[in-house]
């Protein structure tokens, strides 16, 4: 039977290489579900799994999405999908990261928002940005008149006018349909366990992750997309990417580096933990050999089931 197995927690836990265990203990695969290492290039600062760790088993949605391009949930859950549909794909399948809403959308799905063309969302743009929000949202209110989207929140007006230009629905009436088909809800059954630790000990990983990744490059590894152009692609303002940049435009020195990546990342940990405490689903592990096993004698008996946990 076909089955998934979540493995999440926040940054430097070492979910990516309990998921490499696990994937090749049970002869499964990998998918990734952190949102910046879906990017070519943004390897070092994004942790993203080595060249030779990719060929103990199957990887996929790693560094495989070129600047300036970018990924939203709803892409995602789209890709996830069409991958499913494959049959290709060796089970238990791991789905690894830390971005607690893409999980959230994997697992329960979330409303579809079609793609429109480039020329329709560059002329509301620019409609926007040389008459203000107030003529777009009277064109919005108009059509909608129940429409919960606010005057000053030009994103949401743009976003909601280009549905309703290309397709001729309301936002509302996209989430009516979503709530009618469930559409990208995940059907297979599903088990979801993490790895968390103490502040003190998150610190330390933390401290010595960021060494590494300054060691290994992480600095000409933005210097190459800032060389290039693309100094203000979204993903470069992650934590860890976003610091050097502040340090190769001169904002910040090299000494001080470290230690801002550090304390950025814990402060992204923190938003990481106070998110999956909403998911009481998750069966925690928190690092000790005894745990693990725990936990793996739980896939055992998960994978032998005929029915889902979750």
């Amino acid at each position: 039977m076909k089955k998934i197995i979540f493995v999440v927690g926040a940054t430097a836990t070492g979910k990516s290489q309990w998921a490499l265990q696990l994937a090749k203990k049970y002869n499964g695969s990998i998918i990734n579900i952190d949102s910046i290492q879906f990017y070519e290039g943004l390897v070092i600062g994004s942790a993203a799994p080595s060249a030779e760790e990719k060929k103990l088993v199957p990887h996929y949605f790693y560094n495989d999405i070129k600047a300036p391009n970018e990924v939203t949930a709803g892409e995602f859950l789209r890709r996830f999908h069409v991958l499913l549909e494959s049959n290709n794909l060796k089970f238990p399948l791991f789905i690894v990261g830390g971005t607690g809403f893409y999980i959230q959308a994997l697992e329960k799905g979330m409303y579809d928002i079609p793609e429109v063309s480039s020329e329709l969302k560059i002329l509301i743009e620019k409609e926007i940005t040389e008459y203000g929000t107030e003529k777009a949202y009277a064109e919005l209110i108009a059509f909608d008149p129940d429409t919960k989207i606010h005057l000053n929140d030009a994103y949401r007006i743009g976003r909601a006018l280009e549905v309703k230009r290309a397709f001729g629905k309301t936002m509302t009436q996209l989430q009516l349909d979503f709530e009618s088909t469930k559409k990208f809800q995940l059907q297979l059954p599903f088990l979801k366990i993490g790895v968390q630790f103490e502040k003190e000990v998150l610190l330390q990983r933390v401290i010595t992750r960021t060494e590494i990744m300054l060691k290994q490059g992480i600095i000409a590894e933005v210097e190459y997309f800032v060389k290039s152009g693309f100094s203000d692609w979204s993903p470069l303002k992650s934590v860890g990417y976003y610091e050097v940049l502040k340090y190769l435009g001169g904002e910040l020195s090299k000494n001080d580096l470290p230690d801002l990546i550090v304390q950025s990342t814990m402060q992204l940990i923190k938003k990481q933990k106070t998110w999956f405490k909403r998911d009481a689903t998750v069966l925690w592990s928190n690092g000790e050999v005894e745990n693990f096993k725990q936990r793996e004698d739980q896939i055992d008996q998960f994978l032998l089931q005929t029915g889902s946990v979750n």
